[in-house]
């Protein structure tokens, strides 16, 4: 027996007290740690929960959001039974409990009546956090034959996908474990990717050197930053391409790799020449010492990485083309497929990297209807539907509104969070506007208030899924108590709607174990392997990294290269997009002078993600009222004063907030975080405020106005 086990063990209570100790982990927020939990569980009840010792990635460690599981799942507002709506359509009208027999019934009714009249892709069908019954839900939309299948990752971390697959054709990681130099550009792990920030004291400690590029004094910036570049919002496109010159003109290209794996150098360099030292200062407001220094530091010292970060960057008009600006870096340099660079990771697993291949992507898209449909945004953002297959839900409200390319008149929702796009309202109203809707969630969210059928969830607890981590690791956990009341698993209500909607996928129908199972049955593991251990096993499948091997076996490009060039933008016939990396401005569109502070959207907090936890109330103390960062100087300008309430509008609409008053916040900026059913700043997001290429939004860089409000009553 190990330490760990041992240690474990005597912190197990003994049968005398009728508690268990059982293992599962943490789905609430970030998907690649999904940190490993002990549930200590009494009379099928969770009493307590702490991290496992020994867990992959986690190791013993939960954030805040980790340690609310048993507050999260035990919320008094739980949805315990189906529920029909038994008011008029539209508004939040009343409901009353009724059978998952008769929810099903009043959906078997509805929805192939839709498709009967309005044909299959007028049905939408979506999923929202967590990801794991993404590959169902898919399925189960295509076998119904529809091309609309959407996630929350229309407006989260997919935009990166897209890039990568554009510039390399497979998604890409950084190698921090083994880099001389590490930027976080945009991203905190203090509040986003805790687990992470013991190995960068680590490898600070072994010399790394690490650059911080974010417009806050983050604990990232202080606490581990060797050079913070304070930039202005929006504006990291243009120091991306200002350090690409200065490390072509001082020589510090890796010439043999761009000579063997790169496309398109010499368009890149031509535009890379516009982007001078006094050009980018004025328009990043950087220092020039400090760009010049950022960039021979990333160079010269290498092997280099950077962080990938989901949304920060991509949160911008111009944000997919800034995304590949700053990691069209590690092309020049050669320190892509490198040891200690960005490296390429291929999905093994429901979004997830492990070192080896499963069949998932098969199982989702065997039955992928060829009716030659679009799908929804495909004609506004074609980029995206090149490389991503789900529809853009950032023009679901513009389809729904006009009917154009055809009507949308259903959708069936797994976790659809509203505060996910801009205007919430107005997704609403398009809720609204369907004929039917279904809702499942753990919750009454708004969603679910303005539909006509509502189906209750599970939490991770309460069920069971595969799981793979980095370093070919995987598991299986099981539930660690009965389900609250008569929730069921999404996956499982995947399964049973494969009868209810009238398709035949007996494989479908057959659950999430047979997913699974289909999924690794070119592996030397099982599922019952993972069933034998409490803990993660070391996957047998899984092959250590190479440097170089992808370039040499050739990138999944067009040209088999990294494509500085995009071949497949430059194939998309008026549309408009340039094939080169470049700076485009963040700009929205209102009048600067009339609303003069830059207000940026969602960046993380400790103890909150999305709309999730903002009323469990252990973490709802931590804030219990909106809170907005605003720079002090600004702050005095205008009279406010902390914890003072502030409005915050524009053209689209108005917010407010408690000010946090602080000299971490750049001057002209002020931040917020998003989902709060009190304070939804995404009401200050025009709904066309998106990025050309990908269809984000410009969550990140919003013209407002602020002043000093008086005291709630």
């Amino acid at each position: 027996m190990t330490e760990q086990e041992k240690l474990l063990k005597a912190k197990i209570p003994g049968k005398e007290t009728g508690i268990e100790c059982r293992h599962t982990f943490c789905s609430v927020c970030e998907p690649l740690f999904h940190c490993g939990i002990n549930a200590y569980v009494k009379d099928d009840k969770v009493i307590k929960v702490e991290g496992i010792p020994g867990y992959p990635m986690s190791d013993g460690m939960l954030c805040p959001k980790g340690l609310s599981n048993r507050e999260y799942m035990y919320r008094a507002d739980r949805l315990t039974t189906p529920l029909k709506r038994v008011s008029p359509r539209g508004g939040e009208g009343e409901f009353v409990p009724i059978s998952w027999e008769e929810a099903y019934a009043e959906i078997g009714a509805h929805i192939p009546a839709v498709k009967e009249k309005y044909g299959a892709d007028s049905v939408v069908f979506f999923a929202g956090y967590a990801k794991w019954y993404r590959a169902m839900l898919q399925r189960l939309c295509h076998s119904f034959g529809s091309v609309n299948f959407g996630t929350e990752s229309s407006t989260c971390h997919t935009s990166t996908v897209e890039a990568w697959k554009d510039m390399t054709g497979m998604f890409s990681v950084n190698d921090t474990a083994h880099s001389n130099c590490y930027i976080l550009w945009a991203a905190n792990p203090f509040y986003s990717k805790y687990v992470q920030v013991k190995g960068l004291y680590a490898a600070k400690a072994r010399g790394m050197k690490i650059i911080v590029v974010d417009p806050r004094k983050t604990p990232s910036a202080t606490k581990l930053a060797d050079l913070h570049l304070q930039i202005k919002p929006g504006t990291d496109g243009a120091l991306a391409m200002g350090m690409a010159k200065i490390i072509i003109d001082n020589g510090w290209t890796d010439d043999e790799f761009i000579r063997s794996y790169v496309h398109g150098f010499e368009e890149y360099k031509k535009e890379a020449e516009r982007y001078d030292l006094d050009t980018v200062a004025r328009i990043t407001g950087l220092r020039k010492e400090d760009i010049a220094r950022a960039a021979e530091m990333y160079a010269c010292h290498g092997p280099s990485s950077i962080s990938q970060s989901g949304a920060p960057i991509v949160h911008h008009k111009n944000g997919y083309q800034t995304f590949k600006a700053i990691m069209s870096l590690s092309a020049i340099t050669g320190n892509y497929d490198r040891a200690g660079g960005n490296i390429p990771a291929g999905e093994t697993f429901s979004h997830q990297w492990a070192g080896f291949e499963t069949r998932e992507h098969e199982y989702t898209h065997m039955t992928a209807p060829r009716n030659g449909s679009k799908r929804i945004g495909a004609e506004r953002f074609p980029l995206w539907d090149k490389f991503v297959t789900e529809c853009q839900m950032t023009d679901f409200v513009r389809q729904v509104r006009t009917g154009d390319p055809y009507p949308l008149k259903a959708i069936l929702a797994f976790g659809l969070n509203t505060r996910m796009l801009p205007q919430s309202h107005e997704v609403i109203a398009a809720l609204d506007a369907l004929d039917y809707v279904v809702s499942v969630d753990l919750f009454m969210t708004d969603a679910c208030r303005h539909a006509d059928i509502v189906l209750p969830a599970c939490t991770s607890l309460e069920r069971e899924e595969f799981k793979v981590y980095p370093g070919g690791k995987a598991t299986y956990i099981r539930p660690v108590v009965s389900p609250v009341g008569e929730s069921r698993p999404d996956s499982r209500i995947i399964a049973e709607l494969v009868d209810v909607l009238g398709i035949d996928d007996p494989l479908l129908a057959r659950g999430y174990r047979a997913f699974v199972d289909y999924a690794l049955q070119d592996c030397r593991f099982t599922v019952e392997d993972c069933l034998a251990s409490d803990m993660p096993i070391s996957v047998p499948d899984a092959l250590p990294y190479e440097s170089r091997a992808y370039c040499r076996r050739g990138l999944s490009t067009p040209t088999g290269k990294f494509e500085l060039y995009s071949e497949t933008i430059a194939s998309l016939p008026g549309c408009g997009l340039n094939p080169v990396p470049s700076f485009e401005s963040p700009d929205d569109g209102q009048d600067s002078e009339k609303y003069p502070f830059i207000l940026s959207i969602g960046a993380r907090r400790p103890y909150a993600l999305h709309s999730r936890l903002h009323d469990v109330p252990w973490l709802r103390s931590f804030s219990p009222d909106p809170v907005v960062d605003m720079n002090d100087e600004d702050a005095a300008a205008l009279g406010i004063e902390l914890n003072d309430w502030v409005r915050m509008e524009n053209d689209y609409g108005a917010v407010r907030a408690r000010a946090n008053v602080t000299a971490k916040q750049l001057k002209g900026t002020l931040n917020i975080y998003h989902g709060r059913k009190d304070a939804d700043a995404n009401e200050l997001v025009a709904l066309d405020h998106l990025c050309r290429y990908s269809g984000y939004p410009g969550y990140n860089y919003v013209h407002i106005r602020v002043m000093k409000e008086a005291e709630r009553k």
